[in-house]
Formats: C-alpha cells, structure tokens, sequence
C-alpha cells in the first residue's frame, strides 16, 4: 500500500485542529449487502432498443454491456482497493460554513501540501456524475513526478463536493446552487486552511463553480477549466470557423438533441429520480455506465474486451465506472447530487444568478482553457476570449468530458504551464 505521508501538512501549511485526518473504510456488512442486491438485480431480456443491431447506444445503454458489467462487479471488482488508493493520499474532514449565517456541513477533502514556500494553492472541483476519484490518477502522476514534497509546486486541494461523496449533503430548508457551492469552497480555502489565494481548476460542475468563485471570490486568483458552453457572440462569422471548431459544434448539437434527456430529468424530477435509483445498485451503474461511455473519448481507453455482438470496449473504463457508482452507492449520495441541473434549466424556482448564466465575464481574473476533441459541447475559442480574460488555451488531439480521469498527463502539463503563464503575467 501507498504511504499516505506524501504531501502531508507541515512547514508551509499548519492545519487548524477543527480539520482532522480522514481515512475511508465503507462497514463490510454494507458491502455484503451491496453483493446481494447485485445478485439478485434482474436484467431484462434483449429489445431491439438495447440490442441494435448496428451494435451503437443511440437509443441507449447495451444491455450486453451490462450484463458484463454485473458480472465483473460481483466477481472481480474489489471496493476495499479503491479505498487504499483515496487512503494513499491524505484525507481530511472539516465543518465549513454553508452560509454567511455560520450554519455549517462537514466537508471531506484530499489536501496534498507541499513544503515549498513558493508553491500556489490549486482547488479541483468535480463534477457530476464524478467525483474526487477524477483526480486520482492526476495526483499519482505528480506524487511520481514529485517525490519530495519540496520540489512539489502546488498545495492540491480536491473536496467532494456537497452533497456528493464523503461531504454531506446541503441542509433540506431551501434550493442550493452554484453560488452556495462556491461559498462553501472558498471558506474551506481562505476561512479553514487559510491560504491567501488559490487557483481553481474544473470541469462539468466544476467549471461552473469555477466561474462562480472568479467573477466573485476575491482570493480566486484564476480559473482553469476544461468545459465552457458558451453562446456564439452577437455576429459572429461562422465561415471563420476551423474543421476542428466545426466538429466540435457537431459533437454539442449531438449532445443537446440526443444526449441531454437525462440532464432535463435530473432538473425537473430529481426526487424522483433519487428515490428509483437509491433502490438498486444495478440500475444506478445503468444511469452512470451510460454516461462515462457516452462522455469519453474512445481514444482514451483502449478498446481491448469484446462483447458477444462483437463490439469492443474497454475493460479499464468499465471499471472507472463501476469504481465511480459503487462511491455514489456506498455513499447513499446519488440523490443528493442532482441540485445544479435545476439551476442549469431555471426550473422549480431556481433562476441562474447573473455570475452563472451561461459564461460569467471573469476579467480582471485570469482564465485558462484546455479543449479537448470528445468534450460534449467543445467551444470555439473565439467564442470563450469574448466572454473571458483568457490568457491560455490549450487544444488536444485526445480526451473527452472527463478530461482529469482521461488524459492526466495532458492535465498535469496543461496545469503547470498555465500556473508558469500566471506567473509571467
């Protein structure tokens, strides 16, 4: 097992006593459950809608797929495994304030801190249906390239969100959104840890929240984000635009028109939607599966496993996604993470603040912005400087929706290069 002592606080970064040392450990008697509940989960028999013949998922989720996907859950996954890579890291817990009230949550954290003095604070916000296990492959390879947490140029920070997670949910009085997230991030860093300043880096959620903490957050110094829908400007000439730009904008009309019903549902019933797939673990690695294959690049995994239709897949994004639903399930979160979609419509009495709506203006904050091919709505980079003080851009040839999970080599370069810029500037 990893040692959980890299990146340990000491030197540069004293943690108050009310943040305490967190070790992940799911009761065995709920796993044993959990194997119950699989086994005796039911899939339905073959329909022309989840056994096209064509062997695509344009009308849904295979059920070949998840047939396979079962059977590795009850037979080869092994929860107890993704525990020891959060635990090799160094976890924290700390009640941080909801609200300028005082009233407060507690929030589970991967702090890494480096004893570099110079070293720049950098927050990681997931997004949904992710989680703080996005980042892990991010952290591993920085924890290799870094081994004395001397030479480590960052503090990385990385909280489960509210309401997702180890992190509880969002108190039950009224609607909570973007903006109550962005409050409770910033009090973890400037009110709990009491750094001076931080970098935020986000996808999916992430970035939205992002945008949030640079357009009001004033120790948000900048934003680097992976996912930025933004309108075209008033005018724009479309002729202008590149054949990678074209294929992006293709990519998003997909998404919108074939790929989005779950985002509609999740905002208009989501207690609902709580409830049905809080009964059964089966169904929830339904939803989710359909997601990450949808959402990522093929590139990104190697498509090495072949179902019985002939189509191939990628054992090791199988079990990214079965890692990732077994957190939502263990957890009991998945119920509680559905607040942002009603935001993201303005349904039920939500209206998007000002600071969210679509893209914020961030100046004078600086933002950074990393492209990426199979993202499910890529944006022209004309569109993004128009709306935002962008002072770096970077386009990669491969990953998709979950870029920190797909391509975190591309990401820990793009991070370094962009704090590299921010310190030019």
């Amino acid at each position: 097992m990893l040692s959980s002592t890299w990146g340990s606080p000491s030197g540069t970064v004293q943690l108050p006593k009310e943040v305490t040392p967190y070790t992940v450990n799911i009761d065995q008697g709920q796993l044993d459950r959990t194997q119950t509940l699989l086994k005796l989960s039911p899939i339905p028999g073959e329909c022309y809608e989840n056994s096209l013949p064509d062997g695509s998922r344009k009308l849904g989720l295979r059920r070949e797929w998840l047939v396979e996907a079962k059977r590795v859950w009850e037979e080869e996954f092994s929860w107890r495994a993704v525990e020891s890579q959060i635990n090799s890291f160094p976890n924290f817990t700390a009640s941080v304030p909801v609200n300028e009230q005082g009233e407060q949550i507690n929030v589970q954290f991967l702090g890494i801190f480096s004893q570099n003095p110079n070293a720049v604070p950098v927050v990681f916000l997931h997004g949904w249906p992710g989680s703080i296990l996005e980042f892990l492959p991010l952290f591993s390879l920085l924890r290799e390239k870094y081994p004395d947490p001397a030479r480590l140029p960052f503090h990385l920070i990385a909280p489960s969100l509210p309401g997702f997670g180890f992190s509880d949910q969002f108190p039950n009085d009224r609607n909570y959104g973007m903006e109550d997230v962005a409050f409770v991030v910033d009090s973890l860093m400037v009110g709990t840890l009491g750094l001076k300043n931080y970098v935020v880096q986000g996808g999916d959620i992430g970035s939205r929240i992002a945008r949030v903490l640079g357009n009001r957050c004033e120790q948000c110094s900048a934003v680097l984000i992976n996912y930025s829908p933004v309108p075209p400007p008033e005018s724009f000439d479309f002729t202008t635009l590149s054949e990678k730009d074209k294929r992006g904008l293709e990519r998003g009309d997909w998404f919108r028109n074939d790929g989005s019903a779950y985002a509609m549902m999740a905002a208009s019933r989501p207690g609902t939607l709580g409830l049905a797939l809080s009964a059964s673990p089966l169904a929830l690695l339904a939803w989710i599966g359909e997601k990450y294959l949808d959402w990522t690049d093929p590139l990104s995994f190697t498509q090495d496993q072949t179902l019985p239709s002939g189509a191939r897949y990628s054992r090791k994004l199988m079990n990214e996604i079965i890692a990732s639903v077994a957190l939502y399930w263990l957890t009991g979160k998945i119920h509680t993470s559905f607040y942002s979609y009603r935001e993201a419509f303005a349904l039920n009495g939500r209206v998007p603040p000002s600071s969210n709506a679509q893209f914020p203006v961030m100046a004078p904050k600086k933002v950074g912005m990393m492209w990426f091919p199979y993202e499910v709505i890529p944006t022209p980079r004309a569109w993004i400087e128009k709306y935002s003080n962008l002072v770096f851009w970077r386009e990669e040839e491969v990953g998709g929706h979950f870029a920190q999970l797909e391509q975190p080599e591309v990401l820990a370069k793009g991070l370094e290069d962009f704090i590299k810029v921010l310190q030019e500037k």
